[in-house]
């Protein structure tokens, strides 16, 4: 038993003796997350981490989001301004009742927009629609008038009101080749309704002008008529209708003219010596306040005095014959005093 024993222990030395010198068996360790150790701070240092955003990266980011806003808002720019080019060019190619179209939506219902140069270049191309006889006079935009056509023998101006209307204003040279100091507002045109009144005044105001003051000639103001009216039957022809004017002179005078002066007894007498001169005239005294001039053809002219308000009328009928009312007085310039004073 002893020997057994003996040979165990010799085996176990030789086992414990035949052991690598680096092999230690350690005991296991337990970590607790509350603990640290010096060893264990320094690993977690030594681990790479993410560092602050400085303000130089701030800014960047906020310059590059607003450069990037600045392009957006200069490709919208860019946008709208090929939109406006297209639709100018459609204008240009617009024929006059797509002019009318289009100026209905863009003034009228506000239904389409469009930019301050487009709303110029529509009614440039709206207006010289309306005027397009005055072509064959060499008719132009003016280089000095902003808004105004100019031709050979007078000029237009146009205005589009609050309202929207197109107002028309004219200008002849004068005599002396020089221009008057105050445009003639002529007409108003409605394109909504597609209708156009003629100032009377501006016919009284070009007789004025021409037998009073001398600014023009007999002739000019006959050849003024002759064109507008041109330019009235073509706006007919357009599908405008015209109010009764004293410068139509598509058919014969029969109307009457409202005067805001009562017509002093020299002019009378001055038209009464004229007509007992001439076989083919005469002058009636009607009633107290009124008085007859028959003239060649079987035209006339009945004048009303109003005594309580200063005024007087004339009631003019040219029998069949076609005339304006500044024709009408081209033939028979020495009723002219009857439509103005010499304190008009």
């Amino acid at each position: 038993m002893t020997e057994e024993k003996n040979k165990i222990n010799q085996i176990y030395d030789t086992l414990v003796d035949s052991e690598e010198p680096g092999l230690n068996i350690r005991e296991k360790e337990i970590l607790h997350p509350d603990e640290t150790t010096e060893e264990s701070t320094e690993a977690f240092q030594s681990v790479p981490q993410s560092k602050p955003v400085s303000d130089s990266a701030i800014n960047y980011y906020d310059n590059r989001e607003e450069n990037y806003q600045d392009l957006l808002r200069l490709i919208d720019d860019a946008e709208k301004e090929i939109a406006d080019l297209k639709f100018r060019k459609i204008l240009m190619e617009s024929d006059f009742p797509s002019l009318l179209d289009y100026f209905k939506k863009i003034f009228v219902e506000e239904s389409m927009t469009a930019s301050a140069i487009a709303k110029g270049a529509l009614l440039e191309y709206f207006t010289f629609e309306l005027i397009k006889p005055l072509q064959n006079h060499d008719l132009h935009l003016s280089t000095n008038e902003f808004s105004t056509w100019e031709s050979k023998h007078f000029n237009l101006s146009y205005r589009l009101t609050s309202t929207n209307e197109i107002n028309f204003s004219f200008m002849m040279p004068t005599s002396d080749g020089k221009f008057r100091s105050e445009k003639i507002k002529l007409m108003e045109v409605y394109p909504e309704i597609m209708k156009v009144t003629v100032l009377n005044d501006a016919v009284l105001t070009l007789l004025k002008d021409c037998y009073n003051k001398h600014i023009y000639t007999s002739g000019q103001n006959s050849m003024f008529s002759r064109e507008m009216n041109d330019v009235m039957a073509h706006m007919k022809d357009l599908g405008f209708d015209f109010d009764e004017n004293l410068l139509d002179n598509s058919q014969p005078l029969d109307l009457s003219v409202d005067l805001t002066h009562k017509t002093p007894i020299e002019v009378l007498d001055k038209i009464f010596i004229t007509t007992m001169d001439n076989e083919n005239y005469d002058f009636k005294k009607v009633d107290e306040n009124s008085y007859l001039v028959a003239l060649d053809g079987n035209q006339t002219v009945t004048i009303k005095q109003n005594t309580e308000d200063q005024t007087s009328s004339l009631k003019l009928n040219t029998d069949r014959k076609n005339k304006s009312l500044i024709e009408f007085f081209g033939s028979y310039p020495f009723l002219v005093p009857l439509t103005i004073t010499d304190e008009q």
